[in-house]
């Protein structure tokens, strides 16, 4: 029987595959809905391809494995399963490179990065995706100098930050669960120590290659090559406090050194690879190293435009739009367009310097603290000092304008509605709705209110506010059209306790859009499209030559403005229609939609924002766009909304 090809596999970057029914291994009836899924399942992985990681080609042996085995779990609707040997300890040079032996921001930010991961898989696949993380800090950091309790150190505080930031895809294993000694259940501090070298002798004793030889490895094998390149890059900066070159150290000797070490990790790295294969051979294995694809898929850790791509080798800033960069500490502590910023009296990251990060000092002051993937958290800093009367609107504001959304949690007074409005004055013209000054926004059931879905319970498309705000004017030509004056900006308050689990807003900055485009269709393209929009809600508007690309009026960064379509089958209410006007011979308007709405759910981009009772919350209508998850229709979830320019 002829082998059976898989086309278009090539949207995660891998080549077609066939798969021989004949084998004892293939699969022998092939279900094309499961076959589009898991291919679905690839590409999201593919979109945290490890970057700056050269030119490789994953073969399609890679591409046939890999495949398969998610193609078996969405066959037998299981979780998909992956591992990823990764977070052993943070980098012994404390001097340039990282900022303490305790995970960061950049930390925080790489297991935000990861449960993303598992999100945008549950996304579209409804039983999800979870993620292990097998620590091989044992593994090798007594060949870096590197102390066992710091080690554990690391790896409890990192459980602790997942715990607490509620990552719940995120799974943790030691060298422990892979090697089979005696030694207590639950281990703590003393207990783990104790046992560190019997770790490291039974993974060498059980699982080691005595035949090994890293040299002949690395002329032969290119994963295990470019695994040594990636060794030797980092060792070189790693060791530069543990072995300083100076009197009785050459540079020269020093080199060397870092090579030996380097290729004792691979000797090491071979049987904690051959370990994790035999016990976690039933998840997809993840790599921080670049690959060929044939054994492993290669991950980035952390959102960044360097090479810097694991936590535990750099230290992560912040511009003032939010995006991120990474690199060694020495080099952003020179620089004077940035701060350091502590958290938990530690230092943790760094960002781009500016007076609006801080307001009420004279009350204490507040925290300002970067979310992933984009927005700003903002606290007292003495829990309970601070009211909504003590907020600094103007401030707000040009947060807002840069980094959207800003959520102000843990104020006073917020759900007085006088003082809520008076602070919508402070922070710009209210513009109201055509029923009063504010919205009650909870489930009306089918009570549209002239508002299409936004008073149900019911999932929206992601919008911009422009459909029910317009106006009628005359044309260059004296003709009356119908014009889309959207608020610039969206005011909340939370008045209830809103379920964590559902019922979450979500934005998507353009700042973050934007670094993500696909190739074919670059912002310069983008820049040049309009398009059109209709529905039977908001009094039957209809609006034609709308801009897909404005330039933010106070950054003068480029913002999409843009409507989800919003067929019929998607809404119990008004469907919306929305078509690309000149999208031209080589795209088409499903397509340039298609691909905007990807991005505006792709888990990199889209906050998602679980409502505390007294959270307020204000967005940059121009540079985010934003929707509505579904929830339980009459469930206990009311925000108060005021519009202002």
């Amino acid at each position: 029987m002829p082998g059976i090809t898989v086309e278009g596999v090539s949207d995660t970057g891998l080549s077609p595959v066939s798969y021989d029914t004949d084998s004892p291994n293939s699969i022998t009836d092939l279900n094309k809905t499961h076959i589009q899924t898991a291919k679905r399942v690839l590409a999201i992985i593919g979109r945290y391809e490890l970057s700056h990681s050269g030119s490789v080609t994953k073969t399609q042996d890679g591409s046939s494995k890999f495949l398969h085995e998610v193609y078996n779990k969405v066959a037998a609707e299981e979780p998909i399963l992956m591992c990823l040997p990764a977070f052993p300890f943070k980098s012994p040079n404390t001097s340039s490179k990282v900022l303490g032996r305790l995970p960061d921001k950049a930390e925080e930010f790489a297991l935000a990065h990861l449960n993303g991961l598992c999100n945008a898989i549950g996304d579209i696949y409804s039983p999800g995706a979870k993620l292990m993380i097998i620590s091989d800090g044992l593994v090798y950091n007594d060949l870096l100098g590197v102390p066992d309790r710091d080690v554990w150190a690391y790896g409890e505080a990192l459980r602790q930050l997942a715990s607490r930031k509620e990552l719940k895809n995120i799974e943790f294993s030691r060298l422990k669960d892979l090697v089979n000694i005696s030694v207590p259940e639950k281990l703590d501090q003393i207990t783990y120590v104790c046992n560190a070298t019997n770790f490291r002798l039974a993974l060498v004793t059980r699982f080691g290659n005595p035949d090994f030889d890293s040299t002949l490895k690395i002329g032969e094998d290119e994963d295990t090559c470019m695994t040594y390149r990636g060794y030797i890059k980092f060792l070189s900066t790693d060791l530069q406090d543990v072995y300083p070159v100076g009197e009785g150290r050459s540079k020269s000797q020093y080199k060397k050194g870092v090579e030996y070490v380097a290729k004792q990790m691979l000797k090491r790295g071979d049987a904690f690879a051959r370990a994790v294969r035999e016990i976690y051979g039933n998840r997809l294995r993840l790599s921080i190293h670049p690959s060929t694809g044939e054994s492993k898929l290669s991950v980035g850790l952390l959102p960044t435009d360097t090479s810097f791509t694991t936590p535990w080798h750099s230290t992560i800033a912040f511009r003032l739009d939010g995006t991120t960069t990474t690199g060694h500490w020495a080099t952003f502590a020179q620089d004077e367009n940035f701060e350091l910023v502590y958290e938990d009296g530690r230092p943790s990251y760094f960002r781009e310097k500016s007076e609006i990060f801080s307001f009420a000092e004279h009350l204490g002051g507040i925290t300002c603290e970067p979310i992933y993937p984009a927005g700003l958290m903002i606290r007292p800093a003495v829990p309970g000092s601070l009211s909504i009367e003590d907020i600094e609107t103007s401030k707000v504001r040009a947060l807002a304008e840069n980094n959207s959304p800003v959520i102000l949690r843990g104020f006073k007074k917020t759900r007085d509605r006088d003082l809520f409005i008076n602070m919508s004055h402070g922070l710009g013209v209210p513009t109201g709705w055509k029923f009063g000054l504010v919205l009650e926004v909870k489930d009306r059931g089918s009570e549209t209110r002239g508002l299409n879905n936004v008073l149900s319970a019911e999932w929206m498309p992601y919008h911009y506010d422009g459909l029910f705000k317009t106006e009628k004017r005359k044309d260059e030509s004296g003709n009356e059209i119908l014009v889309s004056t959207p608020p610039k900006f969206q005011f909340f308050t939370s008045v209830t306790t809103s379920p964590k689990d559902t019922g979450f807003t979500l934005f998507s900055s353009s700042s973050m859009m934007f670094r993500y485009l696909p190739q074919n269709l670059p912002l310069d393209y983008l820049r040049n499209l309009t398009w059109s929009v209709s529905t039977s809600s908001f009094d039957a508007t209809v609006l034609r030559g709308l801009p897909l690309v404005v330039n933010h009026p106070e950054t003068g960064r480029p913002c999409l403005r843009f409507h989800e379509p919003w067929p019929q089958s998607k809404t119990s209410f008004e469907a919306t229609n929305v078509d690309i006007e000149n999208a031209g011979e080589d795209h088409s308007s499903t397509e340039v939609c298609d691909a905007l709405t990807e991005l505006l759910h792709d888990r990199r981009v889209a906050y998602y924002h679980a409502w505390e009772k007294g959270d307020l919350l204000v967005s940059d209508n121009v540079l985010a766009m934003h929707t509505r998850s579904d929830f339980t229709a009459g469930c206990d979830r009311e925000l108060w909304r005021i519009n202002f320019d």
